[in-house]
């Protein structure tokens, strides 16, 4: 006999200080749940280690698109002038490696932007102009002096459990089934 998993749904709780949103992360992810998203007034170090938030890979990406630019317009240039339609101007060599460094810098540099903003733009799943979670009351003091977290994926057989680990929220609501 195959046992069905009830309907998964969204939970949120919110919190009044940091530690108590610190402590309940831990405990959330301590129960196994991968998927929990925190809202804060502010950065906390502790949430992030509590999270176990993945090292972002953007400063990698932004690190290779400048290389990649930097490469493809010291290309263009060396391929241009020295291969393609060589000059000679006053005896200076076809390949005037000088020259070529300010257009190499100003492609790296478009190059590492154009990329850092549309990974930021994507990463963040913008625009993404309305969320469900948005509609909670009291949510929009998320930015002032509350915390959240968000817990998705929560089976209801599970909530007595998760109850315990959010036992520091001064509220706790559902935000109907993920699936």
């Amino acid at each position: 006999m195959v046992e069905m998993v009830e309907t998964l749904e969204t939970v949120a709780a919110e919190f009044t200080t940091p530690d108590a949103v610190v402590l309940a992360a831990r405990r959330v992810r301590a129960l196994g749940y991968g998927r929990v998203e925190a809202y804060t007034p502010f950065p906390l170090e502790e949430l992030d280690e509590a999270l176990a938030r993945p090292r972002p890979r953007l400063p990698l990406l932004v690190f290779l698109a400048g290389g990649g630019g930097a490469t493809l317009a010291l290309a263009i240039q060396w391929w241009t002038n020295a291969w393609d339609y060589p000059l000679d101007v006053g005896g200076r060599p076809h390949a005037s490696w000088p020259t070529y460094v300010p257009i190499v810098f100003e492609t790296a540099v478009l190059c590492a932007a154009a990329v850092a903003f549309a990974a930021v733009l994507l990463g963040s799943r913008l625009p993404r102009l309305h969320d469900e979670v948005f509609d909670l009351p009291g949510f929009e003091r998320s930015t002032i002096d509350r915390f959240w977290l968000r817990i998705e994926d929560v089976a209801r057989d599970e909530e007595p459990a998760l109850r315990a680990a959010l036992a520091g929220a001064v509220g706790l609501h559902g935000l109907g089934g993920a699936s």
